[in-house]
């Protein structure tokens, strides 16, 4: 997407970029997409490895915000605003529309959805060490679970945060996260073994 240099990344806030986009200026555009564009390419290729893919969703996304800039909500969270929309675009990508569907099961019903408080000390203290066999072990998740992952541990978003963001309830987000969470022990279990007798 071809930018000039109108806006200094440190100059306006992005609250103030994102209000004069909403009013058309299109350096605003440019701003925002600088600002952005490692996040959200980073947040994309954690969801699908198809570079292609991740950079079109972007491109998409860019153009969205272009075209329908007069109806975006003025007190959005921007950062999340861009990754939900990326989430929704790959998902479409890949011919998910019916995700939600597929996640009915994940209510309120389901009394094995509390992650323990334990798995989760255990996993943040550990965190560091195994980052880099958890980006390999994500790669095996399902996207839906991948993205409660990267919302969690790697942006640091409260369970209630993500659950807005997936546009599911809190406890659908423990839920997967728990399923995602096993997983990646599982995972990353079998990676150390193979390290190990590599």
């Amino acid at each position: 997407m071809p930018f000039s240099n109108t806006y200094l990344l440190d100059e306006p806030s992005v609250p103030q970029l994102w209000d004069e986009l909403r009013s058309g200026d299109k350096s605003a555009l440019e701003a925002i997409y600088k600002l952005f564009i490692k996040d959200l390419y980073k947040f994309g290729m954690s969801l699908h490895a198809d570079d292609a893919i991740v950079k079109d969703a972007i491109q998409d996304i860019f153009i969205d915000l272009w075209q329908y800039r007069a109806r975006l909500c003025g007190d959005a969270a921007v950062k999340q605003y861009l990754f939900k929309a990326l989430s929704n675009r790959i998902q479409k990508e890949l011919g998910k529309d019916a995700r939600r569907s597929k996640l009915n099961w994940l209510t309120d019903e389901d009394k094995s959805a509390v992650i323990s408080v334990e798995d989760e000390i255990v996993l943040r203290q550990t965190e560091t060490e195994i980052t880099g066999k958890m980006k390999q072990a994500m790669t095996l998740l399902p996207l839906r679970q991948k993205e409660v992952i990267h919302y969690l541990f790697f942006e640091k978003l409260s369970y209630e945060e993500t659950a807005t963001l997936l546009g599911i309830n809190i406890r659908s987000t423990y839920t997967l996260a728990w399923k995602a969470i096993s997983a990646l022990k599982k995972a990353i279990t079998i990676l150390v073994f193979i390290l190990v007798t590599g």
